[in-house]
């Protein structure tokens, strides 16, 4: 089995920018740079065939390059727990677009996207454990008027998601990246 998502690799420059942001909220566990990045599909665990099928058709999508950038501050919950930080994307139809794209291609080889929600283009920023609501939104009142530079978003990547030998987390490589047309 192999653990596979479609997302987008975020430049250097932007990732030093987001890890500026300040980091005194207690309860966060920070993200490291090489963990950031924007998930347009989750697939999930899948056997190696169905990998390489995936590989394979994500190669013909079309899409033409477009600009993007990071803005704002936010939080995901489980009723009033909050779990996880992010930052949002500063509004952008031709993301949604693409992501629409992409999930088509999964849902056509019957991987089913497992993602549950309506997709919200994010870059997770942090996991909490503890954090208070009050913190975290005292965090982000101080926080939120980040505004990353604006980039060319010219690729998308299939990222294998690998657990750490130790057992203590996981890291990300790239099977494969898709390149936007320039139009």
């Amino acid at each position: 089995m192999i653990r596979l998502f479609v997302g987008l690799k975020i430049p250097e420059n932007i990732k030093e920018q987001v890890l500026a942001i300040d980091k005194n909220l207690s309860g966060a566990l920070w993200k490291d740079a090489e963990k950031l990045h924007l998930t347009l599909a989750f697939v999930g665990n899948i056997e190696e065939p169905q990998a390489e099928e995936l590989r394979q058709e994500l190669r013909y999508v079309r899409f033409p390059t477009f600009h993007l950038s990071f803005k704002e501050i936010g939080y995901f919950a489980k009723g009033t727990l909050p779990h996880h930080l992010w930052v949002g994307v500063a509004e952008n139809k031709a993301l949604g677009e693409l992501q629409e794209k992409v999930v088509n291609v999964v849902k056509k080889l019957q991987l089913n996207a497992q993602d549950k929600f309506k997709f919200h283009p994010h870059m997770t920023l942090a996991r909490l454990q503890g954090s208070t609501l009050s913190d975290v939104l005292g965090y982000i009142s101080k926080n939120n008027l980040f505004h990353s530079d604006e980039f060319l978003v010219d690729r998308f990547a299939l990222f294998i998601s690998h657990a750490k030998e130790n057992g203590e987390g996981k890291y990300y490589t790239i099977a494969e990246e898709y390149p936007l047309s320039l139009v």
